[in-house]
C-alpha cells in the first residue's frame, strides 16, 4: 500500500482519514487477521470489517499508536469483535513477521504498518503505563491502567518479547518474571479471566492460580467496560499438566509390556467409585507409578482449593453461592440441546469418512439421539441440594501447569470458546471442572496410544483395555482426593449420589462438546469422545429419580 496524499504528512493524521481506514478495512486488515492464530471465524465468511472504537495512544519521541476494536460482520448473521494495536514504524526496525501488516510510504518515508504488540517501543509503553497507572481519555471513552498488588514496587522496564505459543491470545514477557496477555476476540464485558484471577490472586487466598499484576480496560460508557489485557505474575513451570500424564500413561504401558502381565488379570476398578492409592493392590499401584498417584492427588487437591476459595465469598453477587433453579435448568437444557443437535448433524454428515470402530461408534450415537435427548432433558434441579458457584468452566490437562517443584498451578479463566460471555459467567456446579478433568484424563490415555512415536507391541484393541483401568483407577483417585477435600472445607457439592449423577451429567455434556472440535480437526481421534458417550450411556446405575 502506498499513500501518494501529498498533505498528509503523518501516520496520525492519515490513520484519522476516514477513506483511510476504510482502506485498512475493505483491503489490509480481513487478509492479516485471517492469517493469525486468534482469529476464531477462519471457517466463516465474512461480510464486513469496520473499526468501531479508537484510540490514540503516544509512544513517545512524538510517536502515536492506536488501540482499536474491529467489529466483523458475517454472512451467517452474527458479530464479532476483535483487539489491534496499529503503529507505523520505520522500515529498518526489527519487527517479528508475525506483527507486520503491510507496507507503506508516508511522506517519503518507507515503513511498516505493524501490530503494535510486536514493537518493543509500545510494549515499553505499555508495562510503564501500567505501573504510572495513567489513564488515557479521548472524548466520553478511556483506558483504565490498573496496577496490581504484585507490580506495587513498580520494578523498570527492562526487557519483552512476544510468546511464540499464542493461540486465542497474544502475551507478551516482562522482565522474565510478567505476562501481559492480550485479549484478541473482545466482549462488551469484563472478561471473566480477568475477573477470576484477580479475584483469586487478591481475595479468595487462593495461592496455585497466577498472581494478578495488573489489567488495562476500555471503559466505553458507564455501560460498557471491555477487558482489553490482563498482566500476571510468571509461574516458573516444566510444562503443562497433559503432557507429564502422557509421559505418565506412556511409562504404565511400557511397564505393562516388560513384565508381560496378562491385561486381564490388571485390576479394574468400577467407573465413579472414589479410590484412594491404598485401595489398588500392589502390582496395580506400580504399573501405574507410585509417583503419579502421588501428583493426580494434588492436582485434585489444587481443583478443590480453587473451588473452595471461589465458594467462600459470601457477600459479592458475582461469586457468592447459589441453589439450583427453574432459571438454571432452562438455561441449561436449552443451551446443551442446541448444541447437541448441531453435533448430531455434523456426526450424520461425516460418519461415512470415518473408519472401524469410531465409524461404529458414531452410528451407534446417531442411533440413539432420542436416548442422548432424554438424558439431557431429565436434569431436575428440583432433587438437588448443592450450590452452584463462578467455576474455570474448561478446565483440563492443558490448563494446568506443573512447577519443578512437582506442584501444580491452574491457568486461563476465560471458559469455553463456544460460549458467550453471559453463559461463561453463569454459576455452575463445580463438578463440572471434575467432569473436565476426567474427560482430560481420558484423552490422554488414547492421545499415548495413538502416538506414532510410540511404538507397543500390544494390538490396539489390547491397549484400548489396559487404558480404560488405567482411567477408570485414575479417576477414582482424583475424584476421591477431590471429595475428601471439598467435604472437609465444607464446599457444597452434595452427597455421594447426587455427586455422581452431577459427573456423568457434565461428562456427557463434555464428551458431545469434544465431538465438534474432532471431526473438524482431527476427525481419527472422534473415537475419544465417542467413548466417553458410550460409557455412559451404558452405565445403568444413572437413573435420575435415585439423586
Amino acid at each position: 500500500m502506498t499513500v501518494e496524499e501529498v498533505d498528509i504528512q503523518s501516520w496520525k493524521e492519515l490513520f484519522n482519514t476516514e477513506s483511510f481506514r476504510n482502506r485498512l478495512c475493505e483491503e489490509v486488515l480481513p487478509e492479516y487477521m485471517q492469517g493469525t492464530r486468534w482469529y476464531a471465524a477462519k471457517t466463516q465468511a465474512a461480510k464486513s470489517f469496520r473499526i468501531e472504537q479508537i484510540m490514540p495512544f503516544e509512544v513517545g519521541d512524538n510517536k502515536t499508536a492506536f488501540f482499536i476494536t474491529i467489529e466483523i460482520n458475517f454472512v451467517a448473521g452474527f458479530t464479532e469483535y476483535y483487539f489491534l494495536t496499529l503503529a507505523f514504524v520505520d522500515k529498518n526496525e526489527e519487527i517479528d513477521e508475525k506483527g507486520r501488516i503491510c507496507q507503506l510510504t508516508i511522506a517519503n518515508a518507507e515503513g511498516w504498518i505493524v501490530d503494535a504488540l510486536y514493537w518493543e517501543t509500545f510494549r515499553m509503553a505499555i508495562y510503564e503505563q501500567i505501573i504510572a497507572q495513567k489513564n488515557v481519555i479521548d472524548n466520553a471513552t478511556k483506558l483504565v491502567f490498573e496496577r496490581g498488588k504484585v507490580l506495587r514496587s513498580s520494578p523498570a522496564y527492562e526487557s519483552s518479547k512476544v510468546m511464540s505459543f499464542d493461540q486465542s491470545n497474544t502475551s507478551v514477557e516482562y522482565n522474565g518474571k510478567y505476562f501481559f496477555k492480550a485479549y484478541r476476540r473482545l466482549f462488551k464485558d469484563t472478561n471473566p479471566d480477568l475477573e477470576l484471577t484477580k479475584y483469586l490472586s487478591d481475595e479468595g487466598e487462593f495461592k496455585n492460580c497466577p498472581r494478578y499484576a495488573g489489567s488495562i480496560s476500555w471503559v466505553i460508557n458507564k455501560y460498557s467496560t471491555i477487558s482489553i489485557g490482563i498482566m500476571q505474575e510468571r509461574i516458573d513451570n516444566k510444562g503443562e499438566a497433559f503432557n507429564h500424564t502422557l509421559d505418565w500413561i506412556k511409562g504404565y504401558f511400557d511397564r505393562i509390556e516388560a513384565t508381560d502381565i496378562d491385561i486381564d488379570e490388571i485390576q479394574d476398578i468400577p467407573s465413579f467409585s472414589f479410590k484412594a492409592p491404598e485401595d489398588l493392590k500392589s502390582n496395580f499401584r506400580l504399573l501405574i507409578g507410585e509417583d503419579s498417584l502421588v501428583k493426580v492427588e494434588r492436582m485434585a487437591e489444587r481443583v478443590a482449593q480453587m473451588h473452595i476459595a471461589l465458594f467462600n465469598n459470601k457477600v459479592d453477587t458475582k461469586f457468592n453461592p447459589i441453589p439450583f433453579n427453574g432459571d438454571y435448568t432452562v438455561w441449561l437444557k436449552n443451551r446443551i440441546i442446541y448444541q447437541l443437535n448441531a453435533r448430531f448433524i455434523l456426526v450424520e454428515e461425516n460418519v461415512e469418512k470415518l473408519k472401524g470402530l469410531a465409524r461404529q461408534y458414531a452410528e451407534e450415537f446417531v442411533a440413539q439421539r432420542e436416548v442422548v435427548t432424554t438424558r439431557f432433558y431429565a436434569f431436575e434441579e428440583t432433587q438437588l441440594n448443592s450450590s452452584r458457584i463462578r467455576i474455570h468452566g474448561d478446565l483440563h490437562l492443558g490448563q494446568i501447569l506443573m512447577t519443578e517443584e512437582d506442584d501444580f498451578f491452574i491457568i486461563d479463566y476465560e471458559g469455553e470458546p463456544e460460549s458467550t460471555i453471559r453463559d461463561r459467567k453463569v454459576k455452575q456446579t463445580p463438578l463440572k471442572d471434575v467432569a473436565g478433568m476426567l474427560r482430560s484424563f481420558h484423552y490422554a490415555v488414547y492421545a499415548t496410544i495413538f502416538n506414532e512415536k510410540n511404538s507397543f507391541d500390544l494390538p490396539q484393541e489390547r491397549l484400548f483395555e489396559a487404558g480404560e483401568k488405567y482411567y477408570r483407577a485414575i479417576s477414582g483417585i482424583f475424584l476421591k482426593k477431590y471429595v475428601d477435600t471439598a467435604m472437609y472445607n465444607n464446599l457444597d457439592i452434595g452427597y455421594e449420589s447426587e455427586i455422581r449423577y452431577l459427573l456423568k451429567y457434565h461428562l456427557l455434556e463434555k464428551a458431545v462438546y469434544e465431538i465438534g472440535y474432532e471431526l473438524k480437526a482431527r476427525p481419527d481421534w472422534v473415537i475419544i469422545p465417542l467413548t466417553g458417550i458410550k460409557q455412559i450411556l451404558e452405565d445403568n446405575t444413572w437413573n435420575n429419580t435415585n439423586i
